[in-house]
């Protein structure tokens, strides 16, 4: 946003001392700083009021934490100014105290039995109430009357549903409806309840940052959301939107915990994923990424493994993104082990910060992250109806080492599309008409599509079509079919490249049988149907008939073209791992785009191009080594050695940032190639064309 201060657009190393109550006993405000300075932060992210204030609050509603000796945040502010730091006021209005429930009890929230709702023990503040109406308007106006802070973070930034008489009259008012009691996806008004939560959602930032900026015309505003999630119903139930809530902040700051409690499969690229899509919202826009340092999450106190806290924090550098790490408490951890890796890769960051300035992506290819479709489609089991699907489409792509960029579906228009030349749709069943036509014209003037299973089946409410709105997919569905203990055969070995000792697919889960539409292209076909066998007994695991319906479909519309496959080849690929269906996507891609980056280096390692202030002559690629992954956290990492890397375009020299090794280049083919001896944990290679010169040469 052209208002923001300017510090707040480059790149942010920011620590998050999470303190407990009992660490006021013996807080030193100089000691800490000095800490954050020493690890090598440039931004403090603090306790200052909600649920306790860290200051005398003069507000009588606001709890003061009652093992303060002084004022801790006058004195970490003045201190933390002194030494260059900015500072962040964290506020947390999420829950109360039972003294301040027993008072106000119209501030809290109530569920459909009429009873307060609780969370750890506490009870939650009510979105349309006093206490986030007002209050909270009243705490910044303290905090900016006394204390010079740079910004106010808020914590747990949740709409959640509660059914008191401020939420049914806000609700009322705005739609007309009645408050839905329960979840009900075939209720009209809980779908408008879901919508209603998101826009107060944005527009509540909104009236905090113009308050905020009355008040301090230099400090912003940062709130706590995710853009993606492993249950995107929480997304749906916090009333988060990821493009709506990014409008109406100064700094997009995003959750990407990644505790040992998380699903399996294993996601890892959580971190990353984050960036790539909020990075795409605006040009120029900063993404903060909190990971905690915490390994589980109920036990706050216990630490990441250190090779999994190094990737991760690399992963959001790489990505163009801004790291913060969220302790829990002071540096005077119980558990030590992964601080040098903090340590060491900020200091990295901060030696190295001019490279990671300005970053763009070159990226031509877009995968589309439809949060209509987790909530219309999914209704409450996301994870199995799309969100696996999305993410296996993800792993294929960073497997492959693919350049591209995450779009999502509310920030979906003609502009974001100009720049690519192939978008992918995994399972994006929740298509408007209007983002359709958009997606048609994308194809008629040249670019291209690849779509699976029931993509563009369902309108805005969730209600299943009649026929696709996609007119560019030429295909009209027929039926669903279930096809456990199917196979998709290969017959035409010339489209797809790499299956010469293959003829057969596994298939699992549903297939969605289609015929060419009326008026469609001539249509290329191939990954032929095998029916399930009603017998799958040794003795008759084989089959007499086979079928022409066919599991990929390519279909020229106007200038460009769309491969359709009509089964879910990401979740597959997201559960199962077959590396078959890896390969099929790889094809389809490299059909349709030329690739800017190319490498011998295995899957488990994600490469990253980036240009240095959009200039295609100034480059910085980044390796980051998952190798030692094995569907559990990363513990240890396995060197990778003599990786091979070719990069479309004319340098002439190129560095790799950690080491300072100058690396040998030679010409081919559009491009340079050369050879990282040895690959642990990460490495950046800034590469410059004639009439260029490394960053620190400027």
């Amino acid at each position: 946003m052209s208002d923001v201060p300017d510090f707040w657009q480059r790149p942010l190393r920011v620590i998050q001392p999470n303190l407990r109550k009992i660490d006021a006993r013996n807080l030193d405000p100089v000691c800490l700083v000095a800490q954050i300075v020493e690890y090598g932060g440039n931004v403090m992210l603090v306790n200052a009021g909600g649920i306790v204030a860290w200051y005398p609050s003069r507000l009588s509603y606001q709890p003061v934490n009652e093992f303060l000796r002084s004022d801790f945040l006058d004195a970490v502010v003045k201190e933390a100014h002194r030494q260059g730091l900015r500072v962040l006021a964290r506020l947390d209005i999420s829950k109360g105290h039972p003294q301040l429930l027993a008072q106000h009890p119209e501030w809290f929230q109530v569920n459909a039995e009429g009873q307060t709702r609780y969370e750890w023990g506490m009870p939650l503040t009510c979105f349309h109430g006093p206490y986030w109406q007002r209050c909270a308007f009243e705490l910044i106006a303290e905090i900016t009357s006394r204390y010079a802070v740079d910004g106010f973070f808020f914590n747990r930034f949740h709409h959640d549903h509660c059914v008191c008489s401020a939420c049914r009259e806000a609700f009322r008012a705005q739609t007309g409806l009645e408050l839905p009691l329960y979840e009900d996806w075939d209720d009209p008004a809980w779908r408008a309840f879901v919508r209603f939560r998101y826009q107060q959602m944005a527009d509540y930032a909104g009236r905090l940052r113009a308050f905020i900026r009355e008040r301090n015309p230099k400090a912003i505003l940062a709130v706590d959301f995710r853009l993606t999630s492993d249950a995107p119903e929480h997304l749906c139930g916090a009333g988060w939107l990821g493009p709506h809530l990014a409008k109406n902040v100064d700094l997009i700051t995003v959750e990407a915990f990644n505790p040992l409690e998380r699903p399996w499969p294993r996601y890892y690229l959580w971190a990353g994923e984050e960036v790539r899509m909020g990075r795409t919202f605006q040009e120029g826009r900063s993404v903060c990424v909190i990971l905690t340092y915490s390994g589980i999450f109920s036990s706050r106190r216990a630490a990441q493994p250190p090779a999994q806290l190094a990737y991760d924090l690399m992963q959001i550098a790489a990505h163009g993104g801004q790291p913060c790490i969220a302790f829990s408490g002071t540096f005077a951890q119980d558990d030590r082990k992964a601080l040098p890796t903090v340590k060491t890769i900020y200091h990295y960051l901060r030696n190295h910060a001019m490279a990671y300035e300005d970053l763009s992506s070159p990226a031509r290819v877009a995968l589309l992250y439809s949060q209509s479709t987790m909530d219309f489609y999914g209704r409450g089991a996301a994870m199995e109806r799309c969100l696996a699907e999305y993410r296996g489409l993800y792993e294929i792509l960073v497997g492959g080492h693919v350049q591209f960029d995450v779009l999502h579906d509310a920030h979906l228009d003609r502009a974001s599309l100009r720049r690519y030349a192939l978008v992918v749709l995994p399972n994006v069943a929740v298509l408007t008409d209007c983002q359709a036509a958009l997606l048609d014209a994308f194809v008629e003037a040249g670019g291209h599509l690849i779509a699976t299973f029931e993509t563009a089946l369902y309108d805005d409410q969730g209600q299943r079509r009649k026929s696709s709105a996609l007119r560019s997919l030429g295909r009209t569905p027929e039926r669903l079919l279930p096809c456990t203990g199917a196979y998709l055969r290969i017959l035409d070995k010339g489209l797809l490249v790499g299956f010469e000792d293959t003829d057969l697919l596994p298939l699992q889960g549903g297939f969605l049988l289609t015929s060419a539409s009326g008026g469609a292209a001539p249509q290329v076909a191939d990954l032929y149907l095998v029916p399930p066998s009603d017998n799958n007994t040794p003795e008759y695991a084989y089959w007499e008939k086979e079928s022409n319906i066919p599991g990929l479909v390519l279909s020229a519309f106007g200038l460009g073209e769309v491969a359709y496959l009509p089964w879910e080849v990401g979740r597959l690929y997201h559960q199962l791992g077959v590396s078959e269906y890896k390969r099929v996507v790889l094809d389809l891609v490299r059909r349709f785009v030329r690739p800017l980056i190319a490498t011998d280096a295995p899957g488990s390692v994600e490469v990253v191009l980036h240009y240095l202030k959009g200039d295609p002559r100034h480059a910085l690629v980044h390796l980051l080594n998952a190798t030692g992954l094995q569907s559990k956290p990363l513990t240890e990492i396995i060197p990778v050695r003599d990786i091979s890397v070719w990069v479309s375009g004319d340098y002439v020299a190129a560095r790799e940032l950690w080491t300072g090794q100058n690396l040998g280049l030679d010409k081919e083919k559009d491009g340079v190639c050369f050879t990282v001896p040895q690959l642990e944990t990460f490495a950046a290679i800034e590469l410059v064309a004639e009439g260029c010169r490394f960053v620190d040469e400027d």
